[in-house]
């Protein structure tokens, strides 16, 4: 072999050496609150406490303790029970058809729960949202709005107690209704169930491991709201995790923020 050969193939060897050595490259910081909890010991990982304490409008992310509590009051007879759409058109195109609550939920279809909140009612809202330690747990004035631009408000910590309190079975619900609300959240291998975006992300999930979660977003002047909060259970364990960003003012953010940067950080932990 030549000189000229030997120091080529010497070269290439020590660059294969390098590239197998580096490191993963971490996550990009996250733009908000991350937490992530671990059900079996408890620990929770917290990036920033400040904004992770700061309570906010749930919008979508509602859609779990929302659904629990239309369940357990009899208003929905069962996940299957079909709401007949009333013919109102919808920017999102898959809201303008019957709902059932997995597809609701799927879809974040607004219309159903508004049609749900309204059977509820304000008192008997607020006196579950009470049992569930959520958030201020005022649901006063508009009935189908107070989630959304309304009083009803809540800290990424305390949407991560809620979690891990539904995921552990110490919410006062039944286990049949609990079980229920939990089947609507489980996604499939390579996408989050969002309408709005549908961010491919990358699956199936590492070593089999399983994502639930609810998507949700507010738009607002001083930056919209957009949050993803859910579970993962995986060979390594069960987890429970918060994403909340508050977008900067002006044009909207694309793919939706909170959902992008939990995928990122979720796998940085290499838990998906």
């Amino acid at each position: 072999m030549s000189q000229r050969h030997r120091a080529t193939l010497l070269v290439l060897t020590l660059a294969s050496s390098l590239c197998a050595a580096a490191p993963p490259r971490p996550a990009p910081a996250h733009p908000g609150c991350f937490l992530l909890m671990d059900l079996d010991t408890g620990a929770v990982a917290r990036n920033d406490a400040e904004k992770c304490a700061k309570r906010i409008v749930p919008a979508s992310s509602f859609k779990v303790p929302h659904a629990l509590i239309a369940l357990e009051t009899g208003v929905l007879s069962g996940p299957t029970e079909v709401r007949k759409w009333d013919g109102t058109k919808y920017a999102v195109e898959m809201w303008n058809q019957d709902q059932t609550l997995d597809t609701a939920m799927r879809r974040s279809a607004v219309w159903f729960f508004q049609g749900t909140a309204k059977q509820i009612g304000q008192q008997r809202m607020e006196e579950w949202l009470k049992r569930f330690r959520y958030g201020n747990a005022d649901a006063s004035g508009e009935i189908t709005r107070f989630w959304l631009g309304g009083p009803l408000r809540i800290s990424p910590d305390e949407q991560l107690d809620f979690l891990a309190r539904m995921y552990r079975g110490e919410l006062p619900v039944s286990a049949k209704t609990l079980e229920a609300v939990k089947a609507t959240l489980v996604q499939g291998p390579d996408t989050v169930a969002n309408t709005r975006d549908g961010i491919n992300m990358g699956g199936p999930w590492k070593d089999g491991a399983v994502l639930s979660c609810k998507t949700g977003t507010y738009p607002q002047p001083e930056g919209d709201i957009s949050w993803l909060i859910g579970h993962v259970a995986t060979p390594r364990g069960r987890y429970v995790f918060v994403s909340a960003v508050q977008s900067p003012p002006g044009k909207k953010q694309t793919p939706h923020p909170a959902l992008a940067s939990a995928i990122d950080a979720l796998k940085a932990r290499g838990l998906l």
